[in-house]
């Protein structure tokens, strides 16, 4: 199962994602967490996947696509070491944004103390 919670402040979102990412359900839980927000930036906490498989991989794609006609941004963060493998297998680093960690976008404000968290 995949467990998502969210951290939203102005601007951006982050989805802290938790056990796999696969065809069916998981799959379509991420699908309508991230489609329904409304943030300019979306980011995918990675650190606690535990699994990807082919469909994940193009959920993070359709994401990617989505967020790119919306002049927004999706980037992946923290990925865990089997996420990291299967994305760099198929050389998914070249078209996805993929960074260590968040904090380094473009001086970005800080995280307001507001912040709501949701999980699914």
């Amino acid at each position: 199962m995949l467990r998502i919670d969210i951290q939203a402040a102005r601007d951006s979102a982050t989805l802290h994602c938790a056990g796999r990412i696969v065809l069916g359900v998981e799959i379509e839980i991420l699908r309508c967490m991230a489609e329904g927000r409304s943030e300019a930036r979306l980011v995918l906490d990675l650190s606690k996947v535990d699994a990807i498989d082919a469909a994940g991989l193009g959920l993070l794609v359709e994401l990617h696509c989505r967020a790119r006609s919306r002049n927004g941004k999706l980037r992946l963060t923290k990925l865990s070491p089997s996420v990291r493998r299967t994305v760099e297998l198929v050389n998914l680093q070249l078209v996805l944004e993929v960074e260590a960690d968040e904090d380094d976008w473009d001086d970005e404000e800080a995280q307001s103390p507001c912040g709501r968290s949701m999980t699914a």
